[in-house]
């Protein structure tokens, strides 16, 4: 039973820095190489035949349709093996003690630095979910919310 649970599995490989599901990437490597060469051809057929047209100024139309079968052939590829990766990005307490140390601040001075904080920023630090960060605005400060607490702790 194990064995036909590894069998359903994609292999999954790096290539450049990411992973990919390697007969997903041949497949769509195949599919953009056919389609650039079919416009290309098609292209190089319709100007080549033209009369009066230069022959270099034939092959550089013929070039830009299959570029476009190549930006049409990306589009089918992009719509037929959609990502499959998920994100998940979580600031634990002690990663923004590393941010902190990393940019030369203390947790002290970025409390303060928040407490006075335009309240711009603030909306955009609660849109991007910095709960953690926005914790450490200290009571009695005019960027305070309780809230900021209790949602860095449900993280």
């Amino acid at each position: 039973m194990a064995t036909e649970h590894k069998a359903a599995r994609p292999a999954y490989t790096e290539v450049w820095g990411d992973t990919v599901v390697i007969t997903e990437l041949l497949a769509a490597s195949v599919i953009c190489i056919a389609a650039t060469m079919i416009f290309y051809f098609i292209g190089n057929s319709i100007f080549l035949g033209r009369e009066g047209m230069e022959t270099g100024l034939a092959k550089g139309y013929s070039l830009l349709i299959g570029i476009l079968g190549c930006i049409l052939s990306a589009i089918v590829c992009a719509k037929l093996y959609k990502p499959k990766r998920v994100v998940e990005e979580r600031l634990e307490q002690e990663d923004i003690l590393h941010v902190l140390e990393a940019a030369g601040i203390t947790p002290e001075e970025e409390a303060e630095a928040l407490a006075v904080a335009d309240p711009q920023i603030i909306r955009e630090m609660e849109e991007l979910e910095l709960y953690s960060l926005l914790a450490m605005i200290p009571e009695g400060s005019p960027n305070y919310k309780p809230e900021y607490k209790q949602k860095s702790e449900g993280i």
